[in-house]
């Protein structure tokens, strides 16, 4: 980990692949699973065994990265206490032209993958590019209810204010408790990359009364009619990332994004550019993924905090046809 501000010890849940389990299913190294960087060659297909589960890994985090926790059924290579390692950040090209970005990291012998982006079982990824220099372990920047400059928020009279110009006490429409003072307004820079490269939805895409760019684990709020639909309750919260189907709706890599963080006393669905979305969410577990300069100031102005997450449902990327995907923004463009 570098940079300045990451001082205090504090762990990471991540979602990650044994290497054994992401197979080349054509090319020089056909039949190898995911190994040193350094025996890595371009042009290899490599695939998730469409039978294999996730392990999520608690990594704790101070001057070195060591594994804390796995939970799942891991083969036993994995051992708690052992340090990480960041070997290399890998991009694969999938066969339908999505870009993944991914980590591959050493504990022990065992090498796993960390994907930046989901990546889908049974789906042939190119290996495009390995980059060995890379050794931070990007932690997830931000979580949710983050906001590019210019997006308009609806205030409690009504009005609309980009995000950028918002102040603390100012009271801003929500869906479900009226107007409400705003507490806290998180702001950060990061290379625009990867998991933290920003969604763009033009106007109208969503119902939005402008275009709208967020980052790619905010939440949208969908009110869901008829009998089709995602998940069990008609109230969804969708990642912007879902709704990306690269025509109208993208996902950016250039350069860096400005992100802007809203919190109030609860978790709450705001209005931008008119549409419903969640504000951050705000609790112990998402405190922990915070940049740690953020975390600390947010956990020291409001030490009570430790929100509930909003009822709606939340869908996870597998509930997101490209049927059910192309429906929503059809129905809100309207």
């Amino acid at each position: 980990m570098s940079g300045a501000g990451w001082q205090l010890a504090y762990s990471y849940e991540c979602e990650v692949f044994e290497g054994s389990a992401f197979r080349v299913t054509w090319g020089i190294n056909e039949g190898d699973g995911l190994g040193p960087v350094a025996t890595m060659c371009l042009g290899d297909r490599y695939a998730l065994n469409s039978g294999c589960a996730a392990l999520r890994l608690k990594l704790s985090i101070a001057e070195v990265i060591r594994l804390g926790e796995v939970i799942g059924t891991p083969s036993g290579l994995l051992l708690q206490g052992a340090r990480v390692f960041v070997r290399g950040e890998l991009k694969f090209m999938s066969t339908d032209g999505e870009l993944v970005t991914a980590l591959a990291l050493q504990t022990g012998s065992a090498v796993v993958l960390l994907p930046l982006n989901p990546m889908r079982l049974a789906m042939d990824y190119t290996l495009i590019s390995v980059n060995p220099d890379v050794a931070e372990l990007r932690i997830s920047e931000l979580v949710t209810g983050c906001f590019a400059p210019g997006a308009r928020v609806t205030l409690g009279d009504g009005g609309l204010c980009p995000v950028e110009a918002l102040r603390i006490g100012q009271t801003v429409r929500t869906r479900d408790h009226g107007p409400q003072p705003l507490r806290w307004i998180g702001r950060v820079t990061t290379r625009a990359h990867g998991a933290f490269a920003p969604v763009t939805f033009p106007a109208g895409s969503l119902g939005n009364l402008g275009a709208l760019t967020v980052g790619p684990l905010q939440r949208i709020f969908l009110y869901q009619r008829g009998e089709e639909r995602m998940g069990t309750q008609a109230e969804v919260l969708v990642q912007a990332q879902y709704l990306v189907d690269g025509r109208r709706v993208l996902q950016r890599e250039a350069g860096f994004v400005e992100y802007f963080s809203l919190v109030f006393d609860q978790h709450q669905i705001i209005y931008v550019e008119g549409i419903p979305v969640e504000s951050m969410l705000v609790s112990r577990a998402t405190l922990e993924r915070l940049p740690a300069t953020l975390a600390q100031d947010l956990s020291e102005r409001f030490p009570q905090l430790n929100q509930h997450a909003h009822f709606a449902q939340d869908i996870p990327v597998e509930k997101v046809t490209a049927e059910q995907r192309a429906t929503i923004l059809r129905d809100k463009a309207k």
